[in-house]
């Protein structure tokens, strides 16, 4: 019975040590790098176009800074992170998206404002 409860213990110590750090990202499928045209709406109406504009990433494909521009020609700037094909955003203006690639040239997610004012849908499309 000892050995076998002293098997179960080395076997758990093992299966714990090859587990993977929770702050280990994967590496980024798809190049975010570059200029994209984004839409943000709100989750209750969607037809509306809450704001819209341009959005440059630069950086690694795994991580950067990039520039927003609004339509309005307000322009603010943040952080990324892409992580296989999930993706999110900081902005300094205390916006926050996260979503990911449906496809290679698409993104997809939601945003919010970081006192959860507001929040919808997010998309984008990469400029050719």
């Amino acid at each position: 019975m000892k050995k076998l409860v002293l098997l179960v213990m080395l076997l758990s110590l093992l299966l714990a040590g090859c587990g993977s750090k929770d702050d280990e990202l994967l590496p980024a499928t798809y190049d975010i790098t570059g200029a994209w045209t984004y839409r943000m709406s709100e989750l209750d109406q969607q037809a509306t176009t809450y704001d819209s504009g341009t959005i440059t990433f630069t950086g690694t494909v795994d991580e950067g800074t990039y520039v927003r521009v609004s339509a309005d020609g307000s322009e603010t700037s943040g952080t990324y992170v892409v992580s296989n094909i999930a993706f999110s955003l900081e902005g300094d203006d205390d916006l926050i998206v996260q979503g990911s690639f449906p496809e290679p040239g698409a993104l997809f997610g939601t945003w919010e404002w970081a006192d959860e004012s507001a929040g919808g849908l997010w998309t984008a499309e990469q400029q050719e």
